[in-house]
Formats: structure tokens, sequence, C-alpha cells
């Protein structure tokens, strides 16, 4: 591998403590490769920063934050007129990644031309030994990932590389080609889902994912929203109805989403017996604008 045959992205809001871990981490590893940091609209001396530590690194500064998917796209469309990369690398900007991780990522997809998307073993950063995701397997009934192993002390029991259904943005590597056939994120996901709506349509493109555990990454988990509680319900529910009616068929969507609804409400309820009143406000607002963006795709199709 080149330099420029692997670009790594990652994505930073108003974290750049985290985002200098992170670099660091992506600092050692052994494979040669190019780092792209986006700075989505943080306005708190994060580029100035970076370009000061970092002079490596390229940064692009958006004006506003975008959300996850539309940044990633954004660095995507500033290489791509480059005709050498081959592969993306996506890690969010709160993991640390080991030092053969590209590297057996690398391996895995030239052993597997086929696949198109491949992900590391993740653990939990504040449990070293824990993991978070071993791969995932799609639950047909609700059409929801199925994390495997999660929580799980590691022993090896998730040591053999496998098919998959799903990868997670925290540390996914993709083929140019399913870029150049199966196109961008989906800008309309700001936040949650959009790498597993990325892996629903790599799948039906032909290509299959992989799950690679020699390759490891360890994941503070939500670090980038735990401030944002609220922000981010909003975003789960609006999330879940745009992934749920995107990829279910009409005649199935309203049970799926009844289970959902169910799941929220089941939230809402336990969290304003504790005192949260603002939690079914944010699920209820959610809910509506994925319902309203989703009626909104339909008819415009």
């Amino acid at each position: 591998m080149t330099q420029a045959e692997t670009i790594i992205i990652l994505v930073n809001w108003k974290l750049k403590q985290q985002t200098r871990r992170c670099l660091d981490s992506l600092g050692r590893l052994e494979e040669p490769h190019r780092i792209l940091v986006v700075d989505n609209g943080s306005h708190d001396g994060s580029v100035e920063y970076f370009h000061a530590h970092y002079p490596q690194v390229t940064v692009l500064s958006l004006p506003e934050n975008l959300g996850f998917g539309a940044a990633c796209n954004r660095a995507i469309q500033s290489v791509r007129a480059d005709t050498i990369w081959k592969y993306v690398l996506l890690v969010n900007n709160d993991a640390v990644l080991h030092p053969a991780a590209l590297g057996h990522l690398l391996q895995a997809a030239e052993a597997h031309p086929e696949a198109g998307i491949l992900g590391p073993k993740i653990y939990y950063a504040a449990a070293p030994e824990r993991l978070w995701y071993a791969g995932a397997r799609r639950r047909w009934g609700v059409l929801a990932a199925a994390d495997t192993g999660r929580g799980q002390v590691d022993r090896g029991q998730f040591d053999q590389r496998a098919r998959i259904d799903f990868v997670f943005g925290a540390g996914m590597l993709i083929r140019r080609a399913v870029i150049e056939k199966v196109g961008l994120f989906d800008e309309q996901f700001f936040l949650y889902l959009e790498d597993l709506d990325l892996c629903l349509r790599t799948q039906r493109a032909g290509f299959d994912l992989r799950f690679v555990p020699q390759a490891r990454l360890w994941h503070q988990v939500s670090a980038s929203t735990e401030a944002l509680p609220d922000w981010r319900k909003y975003h789960q529910a609006r999330s879940t109805v745009l992934f749920l009616l995107k990829h279910t068929p009409l005649p199935l969507a309203f049970p799926v989403l009844g289970y959902w609804l169910g799941v929220f409400v089941r939230f809402a309820i336990q969290e304003t017996l504790q005192g949260n009143l603002t939690s079914p406000r944010m699920y209820l607002a959610g809910m509506l604008n994925g319902l309203r963006l989703e009626r909104a795709r339909r008819w415009d199709g």
C-alpha cells in the first residue's frame, strides 16, 4: 500500500481533546495512510489547534454542524478526484486504534474482494477487555441490529472472520467501489443509523460485509453526545423512523413502526417517572419529524 491508497476520515465537533487522542493513535498505525479531519462547525479553536499540532493532517472546516454522515460525505467529495486511493477508513473521533488495526483490515479486504465494508472488533474504552461490538446481525422482525458479544469480556470467543449484516461507523473500512456504485451517506440521517443505512444499500448492491476481529479499536461510546441527552433522544427517534420507513415495505411498516413507538413510549414513561419531563417531548418531536421527512421523500420520488 502506498500512502495515498488509504484515507482515514474522522469528524470533530467540540471535542478536540478526544480527537487529539484519536490522532495520536492513528500516528502509530503501521500501514501508510492519509488523515482528513472534518471539523463540524465547532468554532471553539479546534481548527487552529489541529493546524498547529498536526501539520501532516488535512483539516476541512465546515461552517456549521451538518451531522456525521454529511461531514463524512464532504470529506470523501474533497478527495474524489484523487484516483489513487482504494479505501476510506471512517473512525469516530473518540476512538483509539491498535497500531496493527489498519493492516488487518486491509489484509482482509484484499483477501475478500467481495467485501465492500469491513469492521474491527470494538471494545469499551472505559472497560478495555469488554466488547462493544463483535459483528452485528439483522433482527428481521423489527429491522434492527442485534450486536454480537456486547458487554462480554473478550476471551477469544469471536476471533473468526465472519460475514455480518452491519458495520458501525465507529470503525468502518469502505472500499472505493462501494462509494462509486452505492453512493455516500444519506444526509437525511443527521445522527444515528446513517451507517446501517449504508450497510443495507451496500448489501443490496451485491457486496458482502465482513467482521475482522484481529483489527481492534477502543471506543468512548457516545462521547460526542453525552452532554446533550435530550438532543440525542430526538435524533434517536427521528433516525429510527426514517430508517424503518425507508427500508420496510409499506404493508409491514406500520407494525414495525408500532413496535418502535412502544419502545420510545416506554423510555419516555421511565424518564418521566424519574422527573425528566423533556424526554417525552423530544421522542415525540423526533418521530414526527422523521415521519414528515419520509413522507416528503416518497411524494417527491
